[in-house]
């Protein structure tokens, strides 16, 4: 399978355009909102009080955003999304032009375009069934997980990074905005109405946002491979992200004198790793077997987690995260097709956005657990605890009958 077939499909090229540049605007933003606070000659306490006002905005938005996917058309809640963010990166910049942005400014900004955007992937999620057929959902994925890697955390930081280099942190937040505008374009040129009409929307319009939440707490809890999958990802996003983002910065910096430089270096390998994965995956048809070979994929791809606790060499552990996150990567594509293939579309911005709220929501818990652990336990359990724990999580599952597959259709199996 050709996985840049659904560029093929005009419409899907509207949606990719828009995605993409969405991708581009979400990893600049992070830089921009650090340059322009530290313009301000913020301390790094005042820098964390702005910063973490995006994550705060992401988590909160994160969960009404699958109501209000599964409630609305979705090309009307992305329109709205970028609306509002090319508003607010707009506004931002100039007031900086304008000498008056403040630190609260900018916390507020932060807080609002991390809100908007959380409800902008669970509508882009539940609208792409609709714009391309079954086949093609692999692909689709593929293109995305490639995306994220690729602009989101090296071609977007490296741009916004260069023009506010070349002149001030304003020039960088306008490139944003320029960015989203361009999304906004795309996103209105999609067709209308861009959601299929189900026979559960007028129901949906009678229940209480409360109940579609609910609704959808019970469809993940009832359905096993969701279940299976999501509490899988929950782990592993508990014990991955503090090693990773907290203890393998501080062992390259205390084992090499150009430790920063090599931390940045062996980033790039996992990013590398993840477009390759992400590719080569959807090249694939979805797996017949997904559950297993999905979680499969997560659980061989955590092990080379386990290289730092063997030996600091910049080469091996580069190549390790490299390995992970082309493993992740394919895990990650199986997952977004047979979402989109077999959650019903009443119901998938839900099962999308608790998804990525649970996965979201363990990061900050891991890097906090991190730091604790770290001070009463040597850090190579750590690092081996990264790359272990997944692979007893899986087999456990797996010895409980979790990853089984279910006999029904997947659309008709609701419920196990």
């Amino acid at each position: 399978m050709n996985p840049l077939h659904p560029l093929t499909i005009p419409t899907y090229r509207q949606l990719f355009a828009a995605m993409v540049l969405t991708i581009f605007a979400q990893g600049a933003w992070a830089l921009y909102l650090a340059m322009q606070t530290l313009d301000l000659g913020a301390t790094p306490a005042a820098l964390s009080g702005v910063v973490v006002w995006s994550g705060i905005g992401l988590l909160a938005g994160s969960l009404p955003a699958g109501v209000i996917a599964d409630r609305f058309p979705n090309k009307s809640v992305i329109v709205s999304v970028l609306t509002l963010n090319l508003t607010i990166a707009t506004a931002t910049s100039t007031a900086a032009i304008l000498d008056i942005v403040t630190f609260w400014m900018l916390a507020v900004s932060a807080f609002i375009i991390g809100t908007s955007t959380a409800f902008f992937f669970p509508a882009y999620t539940a609208l792409v069934p609709v714009l391309v057929d079954g086949d093609d959902l692999m692909a689709v994925n593929g293109l995305e997980g490639a995306a994220r890697p690729l602009v989101g955390q090296a071609i977007a930081p490296a741009a916004v990074g260069a023009v506010i280099g070349a002149s001030m942190p304003a020039a960088g937040g306008y490139l944003i905005a320029g960015a989203i505008g361009l999304a906004l374009f795309a996103a209105l040129r999609l067709p209308t109405p861009a959601r299929a009409e189900t026979e559960a929307d007028a129901d949906a319009a009678a229940d209480s946002p409360i109940t579609d939440l609910l609704d959808g707490f019970r469809y993940v809890s009832r359905t096993r491979w969701v279940r299976s999958s999501v509490l899988f990802a929950a782990v592993m996003g508990l014990v991955v992200t503090g090693p990773l983002e907290v203890l393998l910065p501080a062992l390259m910096r205390s084992s090499h004198d150009n430790g920063p430089a090599l931390y940045g270096a062996v980033l790039a390998a996992l990013g590398a790793g993840g477009v390759v994965g992400s590719l080569l995956a959807g090249s694939w048809r979805t797996p017949e077997r997904f559950l297993p070979a999905m979680v499969g994929a997560w659980v061989i791809g955590c092990l080379p987690l386990s290289i730092p606790a063997l030996t600091s060499n910049s080469w091996a552990i580069g190549a390790g995260l490299a390995f992970y996150g082309a493993l992740i990567g394919i895990g990650m594509v199986i997952w977004g097709a047979v979402l989109q293939e077999h959650v019903p579309l009443e119901m998938l911005g839900r099962v999308a956005s608790l998804d990525f709220f649970i996965s979201i929501a363990f990061m900050p818990l891991s890097i906090a657990l991190t730091g604790l652990l770290s001070r009463h336990i040597d850090i190579r359990t750590l690092f081996i605890a990264a790359g272990l724990v997944p692979l007893a999580t899986g087999a456990l599952l797996a010895a409980l009958g979790q990853l089984k597959m279910p006999q029904k259709t997947l659309v008709e199996a609701g419920e196990d």
